[in-house]
């Protein structure tokens, strides 16, 4: 079994390749049919015997090939409160493509596939710099959850039909607020990326506002 760690997406993860034991069944059950065909004495005819088993094995390979299986490697930074942060903040980034996977709204789905991606690239900078655990645990642990809770009501909503006035009204208050949090998390990246403290607190505020209006408020800030 061979393995090797990659990086892509969410989190990195552990790629292990490993062989499916029937190539060998199969050659084993070769072995013993062409003993049974044939008498086996000769150096000519095991000769003709192992080139026979190669070939059974070769064509055995192609069609039972070997499986790849991905496993995620949970957060190891040294730091245990950003390990923390980062196992819940990867759960919750989960979450989101699997809701923008039965999203329909192209404008929806556009916005959460940014939060997304806005939100990986924290977790990378977060990564490589566990000292940063202080500055965005308030905001990875409020707007992460908070948007969760959101996306799983717009999700639940596409599974259900936007039939009632209700889902209408939910619907319309997501696709409302979405595009804030999307840039909220953009300019935290944004800036992370020239090594400043993020103060939008103003903006956060004000954004909290919008959320506690629309009935999304309810997730401890701390």
């Amino acid at each position: 079994m061979n393995e090797k760690v990659m990086r892509d997406g969410i989190a990195p993860y552990k790629e292990m390749r490993k062989r499916s034991p029937l190539p060998f069944l199969a050659v084993g059950v070769a072995c013993l049919l062409f003993g049974f065909s044939r008498p086996v004495y000769r150096l000519w005819d095991y000769a003709v015997y192992a080139g026979a088993m190669l070939i059974v094995y070769s064509i055995a390979r192609r069609v039972w090939r070997d499986q790849v299986i991905k496993i995620e490697l949970p957060p190891n930074t040294g730091v245990a409160q950003a390990d923390q942060l980062l196992a819940e903040a990867r759960e919750a980034l989960a979450s989101f493509r699997a809701a923008n996977d039965r999203i329909r709204d192209e404008k929806v789905s556009a916005a959460i596939a940014g939060i997304e991606a806005a939100g990986v690239e924290i977790l990378r900078r977060l990564e490589e710099s566990p000292s940063l655990h202080g500055q965005l645990r308030t905001f990875l642990r409020y707007y992460l959850p908070t948007t969760k809770k959101l996306l799983d009501a717009r999700a639940a909503i596409e599974a259900g039909g936007t039939a009632t006035d209700n889902a209408k009204v939910v619907a319309a208050r997501t696709d409302r607020v979405l595009p804030e949090i999307r840039r909220a998390f953009e300019k935290q990246l944004d800036a992370l990326d020239k090594n400043k403290y993020l103060d939008l607190q103003v903006e956060m505020d004000v954004l909290e506002g919008m959320l506690k209006s629309d009935g999304w408020a309810g997730v401890n800030r701390s």
